[in-house]
Formats: structure tokens, sequence, C-alpha cells
């Protein structure tokens, strides 16, 4: 006997059955039966999820815009449940409470960035341009609007009160993301004595969130971000 799985349309599932059933024995009768059931479970519980994840990335979306256009401060869980197309109680399905609705937002807020960066790396030839490119998606981008905008402002300063774990989270991974490039760095310059990739990619972020703070434009941001650059990547 040889029992096999085949997932039809409704998520349901068949088993292919090479030896007849009344060969079987009552305890390979129970085996199939056993196999056949827990195989239909597990491709709703899979179809399940699939849905439950395509929801909450649209409640997150639609909660992105809803705080980038009022700030955070201002936004209830009906606003939210309003612009995702959903009813309150089906938006508690999801998320417990604002805040839990603003962290998961900014982690998807970043990975989307992230995302971006991955993307255009392969186009840009030195390591230079790679993470001049990643610094310009990630910080220098949102700059302007950060400091024009009072309700972007206010996202990034309640970043720090209500979701400060996503940040930080958020950071970690951009900052894996330039270790990635900066250890071909630490390859060809041979010197034992440089710092690692990972501890390289950690000063220079905390400095660029440094430079967050004093820059004026994002025409001064990026030229900070550029004279750093051209003093880590040359020694």
């Amino acid at each position: 006997m040889v029992l096999g799985p085949n997932p039809d349309i409704n998520g349901f599932c068949s088993v292919i059955i090479f030896t007849p059933l009344d060969n079987l024995t009552p305890l390979d009768r129970v085996h199939f039966t056993y196999i056949c059931l827990s195989l239909t479970i597990g491709l709703k519980l899979s179809n399940n999820k699939l849905v439950m994840d395509g929801k909450r990335q649209q409640i997150l979306s639609a909660a992105l815009g809803v705080f980038f256009k009022y700030g955070y401060k201002r936004v209830s869980m009906n606003e939210i449940a309003e612009a995702a197309g959903i009813s309150r109680p089906g938006l508690y399905l999801h998320f417990s409470s604002k805040e839990e609705v603003f962290r998961a937002a900014i982690l998807q807020f970043a990975d989307g960035r992230i995302e971006e960066i991955t993307k255009g790396l392969p186009s840009r030839k030195t390591i230079d341009e790679k993470v001049r490119y990643a610094f310009e998606i990630w910080a220098v981008q949102s700059f302007d609007l950060t400091r024009k905008s009072p309700e972007a402002k206010e996202i990034s300063d309640s970043s720090y009160e209500f979701a400060r774990e996503a940040l930080d989270e958020s950071y970690a991974k951009f900052e894996s993301v330039l270790a990635s490039i900066l250890k071909g760095q630490a390859k060809s310059s041979g010197n034992k004595k440089a710092l690692s990739a990972e501890k390289t990619a950690h000063i220079l972020t905390s400095a660029v969130r440094g430079f967050k703070l004093v820059a004026k434009s994002a025409i001064e941001l990026r030229q900070l971000i550029k004279d750093l650059l051209g003093f880590i990547l040359a020694v």
C-alpha cells in the first residue's frame, strides 16, 4: 500500500491508494483513516493560516496609512478597522490593542525597506555604493517628510515610547544587511585588527541615528553619511 497527499482546490485531502481497501487489515484501515484525517486537518490549518496572514498584512498596510495621515495618538482601533475594511471585533481577532498594531506596522514598514534594499544591492558595484544605497533607502528618503510633517514626526517619536522593541528589532535587521555587505570589505582589507563587519555595521547605524538629530535636511544627512563612510571604509 502506498499513500500520498493530494490536495484539491477546496483545501481538502484525497489519498491516492495503490492497493484495494478490501486487502487492508483492520489495523491498516485505522492507520489509513488516521493519515487521511491528519492530512485533511493539516491542509485546512495551513490554508487558514494563509488567510489569516493575508488579512493581517491588509490590516497593517491600512494602519500605516492611517498612522501617517493622523499620527499615532489620534488614531483609534475604530479608524484602523474602518481603513482595513473590517469590523472592530474582526480587528481584535488579529490584534489586542493599538500598540500591538503599531508595533507590527513598524516591523512591516521596516521589512519593506529592507526588501527594497536587498533588491537594489546587486546593481551597485562597490561596497561604498552598496552601503550608501542602503542608508539612502533606510534613513535619507523619509528624512524630510519626518521633519516637515508633524504626523510623521509623531510616529517617529512614538516608536521610541510605544514600540521600542519593534524599533530595535528593525534596526537589528538593517544592521544584519549592512554586515553582510561589509564582510567583503573586511576580507579585502586583510587587516586582522580591523573591527568585525557586525561591529562596523552597528557603529555606522548608531552614528546615522545621531546624524538624524542634527541634520537640517536630507541633503545634509546624505553628505554626513558620505563623509562617515569615506572615513570608516578607508580604515
